[in-house]
């Protein structure tokens, strides 16, 4: 699925998303800096009933999230180096009731060990993405 999405129509994007969103997922973020990625993990993360503010964990690299009995991993890459690296982050990849979602994953080549869905980003203008979603 791949679309031109202004930022006020990206609820109703996602909405489609949702309707196909079912727990444990992964889900990659990738695109250039200002891309929208943030943006685009606090809805997800929002859909999911949480209240907190949701952030970059740029300085951080990982924060958790406890909505009801679902755990949300937020992680950004951006710092890291290395599969090893993202390897020490010991993330519940894959575990019941558990949502991951990584920024920047287009730094580690060895994502596609991964079984992840990929929000690919890109800037068109200030106020449109090109968003693909390869699932």
């Amino acid at each position: 699925m791949s679309n031109l999405v202004k930022e006020e129509d990206l609820d109703i994007f996602l909405d489609d998303y949702f309707k196909t969103l079912h727990l444990p997922k992964t889900i990659g973020l990738s695109g250039p800096l200002g891309a929208g990625k943030t943006t685009i993990a606090k809805k997800v993360i929002e859909y999911f009933g949480c209240e907190e503010v949701v952030t970059s964990p740029t300085f951080n690299i990982v924060k958790n999230y406890k909505v009801k009995e679902i755990d949300i991993y937020h992680v950004d890459l951006y710092r890291l180096s290395s599969w090893a690296e993202f390897i020490d982050l010991d993330l519940p990849l894959n575990s019941e009731n558990c949502l991951v979602i990584i920024e920047w994953i287009n730094l580690i080549p060895e994502k596609n060990n991964l079984n992840m869905d990929i929000f690919e980003i890109e800037i068109i203008d200030e106020q449109t993405r090109k968003i693909t979603i390869n699932v």
